[in-house]
């Protein structure tokens, strides 16, 4: 009983802190600390705590997408864009995501190659800037 209650609370955490914190690379999520101490904290596994971040993140990832396309369809039934133009507007976004993500493992090879840890740049570099996790 006491672990399901934890486990709620991790995932009310999560959902809570989600949009900021779940910010994170294919290859090294910037929630890894916090993934460690909330699984050594509540007797969890990593793994499992590791999955629900990654659920969270998938679930937001779709809502919102899903979000942008029902405020796009209302601006088609308002008159302010055409149906084709919508499509065409999702398709670029999809487009501009796809670059964003083919950038991001550029940069973090080009950090690797030089020998590089670019999460001791953080402080230096800031959070984004193409050079990290978002």
């Amino acid at each position: 009983m006491l672990s399901t209650i934890l486990g709620l609370g991790v995932i009310v955490a999560v959902g809570y802190f989600g949009p900021n914190l779940v910010l994170a690379s294919e290859n090294t999520p910037a929630y890894t600390n916090m993934v460690s101490r909330i699984a050594q904290k509540f007797n969890l596994k990593e793994s499992d705590v590791e999955a629900v971040f990654a659920a969270v993140k998938d679930e937001r990832h779709a809502e919102m997408k899903s979000i942008r396309e029902e405020k796009l369809s209302q601006a088609v039934s308002d008159g302010v864009i055409t149906e084709a133009q919508k499509n065409n507007l999702l398709s670029k976004m999809e487009q501009n995501e796809t670059a964003r993500h083919e950038m991001r493992a550029e940069m973090q090879k080009w950090f690797a190659d030089q020998g590089i840890d670019h999460e001791k740049l953080r402080g230096y570099l800031g959070h984004g800037n193409r050079f990290g996790p978002r």
